[in-house]
């Protein structure tokens, strides 16, 4: 059975957005044969904060996990291609 598609305001799109990130970019990663701690080091953190990055906030809230800077390193790690940042940074 198919679950039916829910039109998202943009605020909720954009919660959508921000909280499925951090996944988003594990899964890439992986796609190219690197881990959570091939990210971590880019960052230049542990591998236990880039894990509490993908936690909500107290009020359930996601969390704004990355700045923009941090998100061109891991861009530039894994070579993402223009069209995917272009996605990914449109709401």
């Amino acid at each position: 059975m198919k679950v039916p598609r829910v039109a998202l305001s943009p605020e909720q799109r954009k919660e959508h957005m921000v909280a499925d990130l951090p996944f988003w970019l594990e899964k890439e990663a992986r796609k190219r044969g690197l881990h959570q701690k091939d990210l971590a080091d880019a960052l230049g953190i542990t591998r236990q904060a880039y894990n509490g990055r993908k936690k909500k906030k107290a009020d359930g809230k996601p969390k704004d996990t990355f700045s923009y800077g941090e998100m061109l390193i891991l861009f530039r790690l894994m070579g993402i291609s223009e069209d995917d940042k272009l996605k990914l940074f449109t709401l």
